[in-house]
């Protein structure tokens, strides 16, 4: 699925690809349950003729600051893609749940395999107040976050910090594969419960965060699966992930050969001789 840097890596693809300033003309929707807060009437109303003046994101959310002070707010769950395309370009109809026509004879498609996206419409300010956005912590590209914050919410934890790090309400937009490579390069067993760490860990955990999170947005988010932030463009951070997915292989470090584990059902990849 999409984690926080393949979502900032979209929002990054859509505004330079030109998608901002153009206006709305037609919306066609092909499954309504997508549409959280609204009918289907009320939504392609909401839109057409408005325009995309501003694309940012709180934790994975993406959030849409359209004109006369409207917001659209979407989450692509698990295989949700958006793709900004010239009308006249082949396109694939197969998943192909929402299109947006635009004036200037483009198109912003929305793709979802299994239908688990979000699309929320606010009038002003009222996303602030949404509970499924007020209710997520600060993610570590934040101004606010820090070691002491992540203490804060994780200390008391009587989880696996792996477990306490892939919920959003303890940190946004850490996801699996970032999660095993934080944890990597933290020296931090990802099954260690987390009221077990000291400060130090917990340092390391705040600022490698920041530096893999950022370092996987300069090589366009990792693509496994079916990830893809447009059309025809591959993430390439997956070429540097240290331990996920590298189950048998030599650790970076040591030379131990990586494991994987299950902790929470999610798969996990480590060294077992550098984590501990």
């Amino acid at each position: 699925m999409p984690e926080l840097p393949e979502v900032q890596t979209i929002i990054n693809t859509l505004k330079t690809s030109g998608l901002l300033h153009k206006q709305i003309t037609n919306v066609s929707v092909y499954k309504t349950k997508l549409l959280k807060n609204s009918t289907l009437i009320k939504f392609k109303k909401f839109l057409i003729g408005e325009s995309i003046n501003n694309i940012t994101r709180i934790g994975k959310y993406l959030i849409f600051h359209i004109t006369h002070n409207k917001t659209l707010v979407v989450h692509l769950r698990m295989e949700g893609k958006l793709f900004y395309e010239p009308a006249s370009s082949s396109i694939s109809h197969i998943h192909l749940r929402i299109k947006f026509d635009l004036k200037n004879h483009h198109k912003l498609y929305y793709y979802d395999s299994r239908i688990f996206g979000t699309f929320h419409i606010y009038e002003g300010q009222e996303y602030l107040n949404a509970s499924h956005l007020t209710k997520l912590a600060l993610d570590p590209l934040d101004a606010g976050f820090n070691w002491k914050y992540l203490k804060k919410h994780l200390h008391d934890a009587h989880r696996a910090i792996k477990t306490a790090l892939l919920d959003q309400t303890n940190v946004s937009g850490i996801g699996n594969i970032y999660a095993d490579e934080i944890l990597f390069l933290s020296k931090i067993n990802p099954t260690k419960k987390a009221n077990l760490l000291k400060d130090q860990d917990f340092k390391n955990i705040a600022k490698y965060s920041r530096e893999v999170l950022l370092k996987s947005i300069k090589y366009g988010g990792t693509t496994i699966a079916t990830y893809k932030s447009a059309a025809n463009h591959i993430g390439k951070f997956q070429k540097k992930l240290l331990v996920h997915t590298k189950k048998g292989e030599p650790c970076p470090v040591c030379g131990t050969k990586i494991v994987k584990c299950k902790v929470n059902g999610r798969g996990t990849y480590y060294c077992p001789n550098c984590q501990k």
